[in-house]
């Protein structure tokens, strides 16, 4: 119960992080690729849609960004993380065939880290690095990067093998 009252409150914050960020001077909004990619929202998300309409908390969210997907794993219901799971599964696919392969990175100054790596997209396989956090994150974050990432990995070395 604490868990899913702590993601509920970080999925707060990071409303009220975005909303402030759209009232703030246009000059520091992020308008980067990776961050561009990260709030993406793949509308076609459908896979547990309706064991989702049994949480009264996701009712008026939009759980089809990887921002978003990414908190379901931090739910103890095991059914809405292997939804999560699924939905990231999905959203890296769909992003690799739009000719956009992500790959999720932490730790300090991983956003610096990305917006280099970010410079110049026509280099290693094309890959926008997005940062998801910097020195410590909850484990479940964690564990939704490496799905994500796995699954770019594998679409972008099964490409090599063709």
């Amino acid at each position: 119960m604490l868990q899913k009252s702590l993601v509920i409150a970080f999925l707060c914050f990071c409303l009220q992080a975005q909303s402030q960020s759209s009232i703030e001077d246009e000059e520091t909004v992020d308008n980067s690729i990776s961050t561009q990619l990260y709030t993406k929202c793949f509308e076609n998300l459908n896979h547990g849609a309706e064991i989702l309409e049994k949480y009264p908390q996701w009712k008026d969210t939009k759980l089809c960004s990887l921002m978003y997907c990414m908190m379901l794993l931090g739910f103890q219901e095991k059914e809405a993380q292997l939804i999560g799971e699924d939905r990231l599964i999905g959203i890296a696919t769909q992003l690799y065939r739009e000719g956009n392969p992500v790959i999720l990175i932490m730790g300090m100054e991983s956003s610096l880290e990305a917006k280099k790596r970010n410079q110049n997209l026509e280099d290693d396989d094309h890959i926008v690095y997005i940062s998801y956090g910097e020195c410590t994150n909850p484990l479940f974050l964690n564990k939704a990067a490496e799905i994500v990432n796995k699954q770019t990995m594998s679409l972008i070395n099964q490409n090599k093998s063709n």
